[in-house]
């Protein structure tokens, strides 16, 4: 006759903490590695992207809570860690501090300022001393080209406290300037001139591009805002209950008006990210591609962007996470710099202005030779108005 197992309370907590330690484990994993998986074959996948922040922090806690009270499953959360060491350090890189720049290196150094203006609407409706906080930012960094989304004009707006003398300033500053129809602007101390994009719907995103020829270097750059999410007012209210400590959790409101329009979001934002592939691919040469991507570090459109040609900025020279949108808890790094060709980036500085959206990104890049290429072209000097992409 067999004698039944008394209820032993100590076997039913291990095994109740095995399973936490393995599921939290395999999310890690999936979340970190998300960005592989086009969105048109898992939707889920871009949005459980967004929570490997999350997963880090609990696998800590774990690892925590397995030293005290269960020694060896530490294994577990730990080589989660170590498998999803690429995403962490794309999330969070890790460079040694770069010494000053030689005489010679500054020579052939030049920076780039990315940054969404919001069209120069101040977010915190701050407007210290009558001027445009964002637009005096822009003048403080003396950029050699200034790629902006979200710029649909230059010219004062007392609105905003955009001022004749700030205006004037830009002007004097960069007397080549291109206003473009979608919000893409760039300003440049260089000669520049506009590349039509053969773009036939609107559904592949807002993208300019230029060329121009930086210290002999023949250069293009892109200018891109790809598909936000589109969260109205109401949106972003169920965001901030959702993220606030008294939460009303209704799943199916969820599920409509944040979920359907994230998954809508990816797809666009896959398809943009092909059709920008395929005019680096047809362009080539040195190229500087940034702006506002609306999505995560790692995620599918940047890796199918660079498709392992482009060098990431931030990663190859920056340390840290760093979020660069900062308003209705969408606390992510979504503004991204790439590049390929004869430069290498050694710096990006993220400014800590929050007169916009979004925080603007300062990129120094030194060319690699003092290869100079003779190429002669009539710049423009004017607003897009009469130009088509």
């Amino acid at each position: 006759m067999k004698i039944p197992m008394p209820f032993n309370r100590n076997n039913i907590l291990l095994a109740a903490g095995t399973a936490i330690n393995v599921l939290a484990a395999m999310a890690t994993i999936f979340t970190g590695y998300s960005g592989y998986i086009s969105p048109e074959t898992m939707p889920f996948a871009g949005l459980a992207g967004m929570t490997f922040p999350l997963w880090l922090i609990a696998d800590a806690v774990i690892i925590i809570l397995d030293i005290i009270f269960a020694g060896k499953l530490a294994i577990v959360p730990c080589a989660a860690l170590l498998a999803s060491l690429s995403p962490i350090l794309t999330f969070a890189p890790v460079n040694l501090p770069e010494g000053a720049m030689t005489d010679d290196e500054k020579d052939r150094s030049f920076t780039v300022l990315n940054y969404n203006v919001l069209n120069f609407t101040d977010n915190e409706a701050h407007y210290p001393d009558s001027i445009n906080r964002t637009l005096q930012y822009i003048l403080s960094t003396d950029a050699d080209i200034v790629c902006l989304q979200e710029c649909e004009y230059l010219a004062p707006f007392a609105k905003y406290c955009v001022t004749r003398e700030q205006v004037d300033s830009v002007k004097d500053r960069y007397p080549y300037y291109l206003i473009g129809r979608g919000g893409q602007s760039v300003f440049s101390k260089y000669p520049i001139m506009p590349i039509p994009l053969p773009i036939t719907s609107a559904d592949e995103g807002d993208m300019a591009a230029y060329r121009t020829n930086v210290k002999g270097h023949v250069l293009t750059i892109f200018n891109v805002h790809l598909q936000s999410i589109g969260l109205t007012v109401s949106d972003k209210e169920l965001f901030l209950e959702l993220t606030s400590i008294s939460v009303d959790k209704s799943l199916s409101r969820i599920r409509s008006q944040l979920v359907s329009k994230l998954y809508d979001a990816y797809l666009q934002r896959a398809r943009q990210a092909r059709q920008l592939r395929s005019y680096i691919d047809m362009l080539g040469g040195n190229i500087i591609l940034c702006g506002d991507f609306n999505d995560i570090p790692g995620c599918y459109a940047l890796r199918t962007i660079a498709d392992g040609t482009m060098k990431d900025a931030y990663l190859r020279t920056a340390s840290g996470p760093k979020i660069t949108y900062n308003a209705n808890r969408f606390y992510f790094r979504i503004d991204h710099v790439l590049y390929q060709g004869d430069l290498d980036a050694v710096s990006v500085v993220r400014g800590n202005i929050p007169s916009s959206d979004h925080y603007p990104l300062l990129t120094t890049y030194v060319w690699k030779e003092d290869k100079r290429t003779r190429w002669n072209f009539k710049p423009t000097s004017t607003p897009l108005k009469t130009t088509v992409y």
